[in-house]
């Protein structure tokens, strides 16, 4: 497994008609400091890099990308969500055709944003994100593995919908918590303790510990200890520490001990963490081949062949 303690990196937001001529349109993704990039074009031009973040509410495009195709404002503005503590708006733009593989959607609604900053911290141009907006009702599979995202017109798994769980899978129902677009995974268990967390593939971190959690596990004292990081969101800086749970089960799925990130600031400080105690980024969803079926609210997470 990759996700035990030791490695941590950094945080990173519409109308879908899709053509679907085959149950699952498979489109490559490049895995950049544990980032899931897809590469589109937008009206036959680029190709741009998208991040796929199920933890956005709106797709979101760089205003340089903007300019640079001359798409109208429409004078719109939108709150960005996300992590930081900044309150930071876009301006609502429309896209005429977004294309990722053979997959086309037409008129996504998106805000414009400056990503600069995250364009530094990543090293090459990030032109957008892609959130819960372009994925709500979709039926879509991580397959890290093989770094490939599928799209698919039916569940995988039958009219059921739900496969049976064991040690190797565990599905869930599809929930939210209240003023989030997160699926939360509700049977997860931290060092014993059951405490949600929702699934963030925005996320380049392992698992995140929101300071009211980290209260319920008894785990302050262990904070002052941690490395201190410096994550970059969409709303400006987090202030985590580098830490370690004995434990996280998902479910059926033991993980055993795990790394994890203690927030300071920046994110999750107001979260009950009875309703959500954290987020599980892509340092462990790597390890699984992930369905999202947000038509029938689904969620079922498989281990990954090493």
């Amino acid at each position: 497994m990759r996700s035990r303690c030791g490695v941590l990196l950094w945080i990173v937001f519409s109308i879908v008609p899709a053509v679907a001529a085959s149950p699952c349109q498979d489109v490559p993704f490049d895995f950049i400091q544990n980032q899931i990039v897809l590469h589109a074009t937008i009206d036959g031009k680029g190709p741009y890099n998208f991040l796929l973040d199920t933890g956005t509410r709106r797709a979101m495009i760089d205003t340089r990308v903007v300019k640079q195709l001359r798409i109208p404002l429409n004078g719109v503005r939108n709150e960005i969500s996300g992590a930081g503590s900044r309150r930071v708006f876009g301006k609502q733009v429309t896209l005429g055709e977004l294309r990722i593989g053979t997959l086309v959607v037409h008129g996504l609604a998106a805000d414009a944003f400056d990503l600069s900053a995250l364009s530094l911290k990543f090293g090459r141009p990030l032109d957008g994100a892609l959130g819960f907006g372009f994925l709500e009702s979709r039926i879509v599979q991580f397959d890290y593995f093989r770094r490939h995202i599928r799209f698919c017109s039916e569940s995988p798994f039958g009219p059921g919908n739900r496969p049976p769980d064991t040690r190797w899978r565990a599905s869930f129902p599809m929930e939210f918590s209240e003023n989030s677009i997160l699926p939360v995974l509700g049977e997860c268990y931290i060092n014993r303790k059951r405490l949600p967390v929702t699934l963030d593939t925005g996320s380049g971190f392992g698992l995140i510990l929101f300071p009211q959690a980290i209260h319920v596990l008894g785990m302050e004292q262990f904070m002052p200890n941690g490395r201190p990081i410096v994550a970059s969101g969409y709303r400006g800086k987090v202030l985590m520490r580098e830490g370690c749970v004995r434990s996280l089960r998902l479910k059926t799925i033991d993980l055993g001990a795990v790394e994890a990130a203690y927030v300071e600031r920046g994110y999750g400080e107001s979260e009950n963490p009875e309703h959500r105690a954290g987020n599980l980024g892509n340092i462990i969803l790597q390890d699984f081949l992930i369905t999202l079926d947000y038509r029938h609210r689904v969620v079922v997470l498989e281990i990954a062949p090493d």
